[in-house]
């Protein structure tokens, strides 16, 4: 008796011990997934700082000890969660607001956050000829696509379309269009053209119904910000996307890349367009950058806008940029005007006014800044759009709002990352 005592004594105690020893692996192993980092955001320019800030993920969680792509926390210095995204790079994005010469830190942990509202995406609406529209709080663009070349309709450049508020709202806009399309025609098969006109008018996309409207006048054109190869004086109108594909959707940076169809220039075949476009929350601007497969030879390149007949004194050529204050599409009814520039830091560009040799549609000509593209070279640059019911009162401020941006990407915000 004495003895299966002991052996039940000796057998609990080596239960107890094998329950500690799992007891210690699952503490240690919570603190392993409940270490905490410090991101910290600083800023060295002499100007108050909100922006979107790219650290570097893998390094974020191999600090954490968690693997790559899990849920983390992201709380600012008053403990409240911040939104954050991951992006098909391997960045960790946050939204930083750091005063001059000042910084701010985050504490990065394990764990499931809550969820945030999206403030950037892109979506493609295929019945409507294969638009694809992305947006962020404060703009709106648009993409023409190979449903709209099929028609021959000839669209080519960016569409820009106008915000008032934050929220995403280009989805409900399609949408109410679409239906609105739906009721108009049953109404007209019936003969009742006066419902009918106040069902199209009521919800038109060129009509402002509380959010925004789209009265940027594209047609045969570069639009806002579309890129282009040249063949001396005469623009190589690029014609609709082939295809296209979504690398990152909100909520902080929608990221795509658009390929555009074959052509033959200037003796150069199958030379085919890349374009990789990104829009970060709270920018007036896209990030762009531009490559040619099979180019052969060096050739001239160039962005820039249309200057539309109805406005071509208010072109503003800088030494790395083009602004323009584009008089919309009717500017007696609409009486506001749409503000555009084309940004290029990070190459040397002779910016100047390119008359339209032919003017038809309201254009006078394109606004460019033009350069030379190698073979296999990437030309990075920057393009956007504001009104005043997105925060540009007038073409003064948009000036403030490049020159803020310019000196921004110079000196951009700076990353440290401790325990």
């Amino acid at each position: 008796m004495a003895n299966g005592l002991n052996h039940m004594i000796s057998n609990n105690r080596l239960s107890q011990k094998y329950i500690f020893t799992l007891a210690l692996s699952f503490f240690l192993s919570v603190s392993s997934v409940a270490k905490t980092i410090h991101v910290t955001v600083k800023n060295k320019s002499q100007i108050q700082r909100r922006e979107i800030v790219s650290i570097d993920a893998r390094q974020v969680y191999n600090r954490l000890q968690l693997p790559f792509g899990s849920p983390i926390l992201v709380h600012n210095p008053d403990g409240l969660q911040e939104s954050y995204q991951l992006t098909a790079d391997s960045l960790l994005l946050v939204e930083a607001m750091v005063r001059p010469l000042g910084s701010m830190t985050y504490e990065v942990s394990g764990g499931v956050p809550k969820n945030f509202e999206s403030f950037a995406e892109g979506h493609l609406y295929a019945w409507r000829v294969d638009d694809f529209t992305w947006e962020n709080d404060l703009t709106a663009y648009r993409a023409y696509g190979p449903a709209l070349q099929r028609t021959g309709e000839k669209s080519y450049g960016f569409d820009v379309w106008l915000k008032s508020v934050s929220k995403l709202v280009v989805a409900d806009r399609y949408k109410r269009v679409f239906e609105a399309n739906q009721e108009e025609k049953t109404l007209r098969q019936q003969g009742l053209t006066a419902q009918a006109d106040s069902v199209k008018r009521e919800n038109s996309l060129h009509l402002d119904h509380g959010n925004g409207l789209d009265c940027y006048n594209v047609g045969p054109s570069l639009g806002c910000g579309t890129p282009a190869l040249m063949l001396g004086d005469s623009i190589i109108m690029p014609y609709c996307y082939q295809r296209y594909r979504i690398l990152d959707n909100g909520p902080l940076r929608f990221e795509a890349e658009f390929v555009y169809q074959p052509m033959t220039i200037n003796g150069q075949k199958n030379v085919v367009e890349h374009r990789l476009v990104s829009l970060d929350k709270g920018s007036y601007f896209n990030r762009i950058t531009v490559w040619y497969e099979h180019l052969a030879k060096p050739s001239k390149f160039c962005s820039g806008f249309v200057i539309h007949s109805d406005d071509t004194t208010s072109l503003r050529l800088g030494n790395n940029f083009v602004q323009y204050a584009d008089p919309t599409d009717s500017p007696v009814r609409h009486n506001f005007q749409i503000y555009v520039a084309v940004l290029f830091p990070y190459n040397a560009v002779n910016t100047r006014l390119l008359p339209d040799a032919n003017p038809n549609a309201g254009i006078a000509g394109h606004a460019i800044g033009e350069m030379t593209i190698q073979p296999n070279q990437k030309i990075t640059y920057y393009f956007g759009a504001g009104w005043t019911e997105s925060g540009v009162r007038n073409q003064q401020m948009w000036q403030s709002e490049i020159d803020s941006y310019m000196s921004a990407l110079a000196s951009p915000l700076a990353v440290e990352i401790t325990d």
